[in-house]
């Protein structure tokens, strides 16, 4: 199964129903042809009722190869940073509490960019890298075309007190933040940033 963020509204592909994810709010449709990713995308950007959507296939990488044609795609990383105490390192951007993350530069494999975005965006300099996390994957336009993200996550270990926000990336704020000090009510943030702590969370 494959889940895609547009506009924080969650789009599952899957090659079963999955029905029990279904909420009177969210839309299922089976997959038929091509065209119809484009009237999906269309309907999730301008229905603002509509929470979601689950898309069922049984090719489901037929399905995902479709879906991907239809964007620009951009490969970026970032990384789930806890220090000894368990503190998750979180920065403030754009008015919401996010991961540090950014775009792959050429010639870097997903760990060297994540490693690099984490001490560019918290100016971070004792950080270890650990393993290897789910992807992320996001849409946003840009230009008059449509951006499909993919982040890889990776779990990173820091001893480091000094934080400094890199301030000519909009971000005002980098800080360690426990868990019984995450609270989404108070915290904007995006649904997957919202997903993978509350995976860690949880853990």
């Amino acid at each position: 199964m494959y889940k895609v963020f547009l506009n924080d509204k969650p789009i599952l592909f899957s090659s079963d129903p999955i029905l029990e994810q279904l909420d009177e709010a969210m839309l299922y449709m089976q997959y038929h042809d091509f065209e119809e990713i484009n009237f999906v995308l269309n309907l999730l950007e301008e229905n603002h009722g509509l929470r979601g959507l689950i898309f069922q296939s049984d090719d489901l990488e037929e399905l995902w190869a479709d879906f991907r044609a239809h964007f620009r795609e951009v490969d970026a990383a970032g990384g789930l940073v806890r220090n000894e105490e368990g503190a998750l390192l979180m920065i403030h951007r754009f008015g919401r509490w996010d991961l540090p993350k950014g775009k792959m530069e050429y010639g870097e494999n997903a760990a060297e960019c994540a490693l690099r975005e984490v001490k560019e965006e918290c100016g971070i300099e004792q950080l270890e890298l650990g393993s290897p996390l789910t992807d992320t994957y996001h849409v946003y336009s840009m230009g008059g075309m449509r951006h499909l993200k993919r982040t890889a996550w990776y779990e990173m270990s820091s001893s480091d007190r000094q934080l400094s926000p890199q301030r000519e990336e909009g971000i005002v704020e980098a800080t360690w933040k426990s868990p019984d000090q995450i609270d989404w009510k108070s915290m904007p943030t995006y649904a997957n940033i919202k997903m993978l702590v509350d995976g860690i969370k949880q853990c």
